[in-house]
């Protein structure tokens, strides 16, 4: 059996800590291993650590306001970038219910990024951060425990492989686990029709502004959300599906997409699942202790 491990480190760099994943033994996953290893003589581990905490300070009005913040600080660095002040956020209306400011707010980042590239200049920077407040907002009041993770190797596109996914791979992807699951990384600049249907979105269909994944990457994202109690099981799989179908029917999408297509198939390529058994509390404890991303590691027991 293959493992995936994801090496955490401390701030000061002198510990580390891991958590392994077993590899589900498919011809995606192998293609996605080969990937990685082809990749990583040159290229850099870029990683993101998202901790939530219920029953903590945090919550959506300082998010909604951390937006405002990072918006007078785009304004300010003049790069290209004017990000017009009728798109801040009401504080006195719940951010989730602002639809059209958080779609206009991540198209602005979507597009500066497109025409600019990844950690460009400050304000491409400060952008992402804009991208991911977005998608922390759009989702409504999260007071949870979560932690979501996301590691990946950034460098060349290894274009000597073969990295188009075929639509035998989209087919394999199943919707986004709540636990334990090791996922490809979405690695694609705006929203897919997945992602669409979890925030209750079909303005983006609409437009035509769809970003579906079509190729490997170098990644992986994990959630865990609340508890093992959340791990996915194939009722789960296939009732949030039905969901799934069934809202693209009801908003009529099919006037501007095809959904059934496989490449608009919800969720992501499972590539493994977690290893061993832990408790929420163990997750945030280990991530907030080696909050750095040092390495991502393949090894056989063979």
């Amino acid at each position: 059996m293959k493992q995936l491990t994801i090496l955490f480190q401390n701030e000061s760099g002198n510990k580390t800590e891991s958590i392994d994943f077993n590899l589900y033994d498919t011809p995606v996953v192998n293609r996605f291993i080969e990937l990685l290893n082809y990749t990583k003589p040159t290229s850099h581990i870029e990683g993101r650590v998202d901790v939530r905490r219920s029953n903590t300070q945090e919550s959506t009005l300082s998010l909604a306001s951390e937006m405002n913040d990072v918006i007078d600080k785009v304004n300010s660095l003049n790069e290209g970038c004017i990000i017009d002040s009728e798109l801040k956020l009401d504080l006195t209306v719940e951010p989730h219910k602002q639809v059209k400011k958080l779609n206009k707010l991540h198209e602005i980042f979507q597009l500066y990024t497109e025409d600019y590239g990844v950690d460009a200049n400050e304000t491409q920077i400060q952008l992402e951060r804009v991208n991911i407040l977005v998608h922390l907002l759009e989702a409504g009041p999260v007071e949870m425990d979560q932690v979501f993770i996301v590691a990946k190797q950034v460098g060349p596109i290894a274009e000597e492989l073969d990295l188009e996914l075929s639509d035998d791979d989209h087919m394999l992807r199943k919707p986004h686990a709540l636990w334990g699951e090791l996922e490809m990384d979405y690695h694609t600049v705006g929203k897919d029709l997945g992602a669409c249907f979890w925030t209750d979105d079909t303005e983006l269909v609409e437009s035509g502004e769809l970003r579906q994944q079509t190729t490997l990457c170098p990644g992986v994202a994990i959630n865990f959300m609340t508890g093992p109690e959340n791990k996915p099981t194939d009722e789960i799989d296939e009732q949030k599906i039905k969901e799934f179908n069934k809202w693209c029917t009801n908003n009529n999408l099919n006037a501007h997409i095809n959904h059934t297509d496989p490449v608009y198939r919800l969720g992501r390529l499972r590539l493994g699942h977690i290893s061993k058994e832990y408790t929420m509390q163990e997750i945030q404890d280990l991530v907030l202790f080696f909050p750095n991303i040092k390495d991502i590691l393949i090894k056989s027991d063979k």
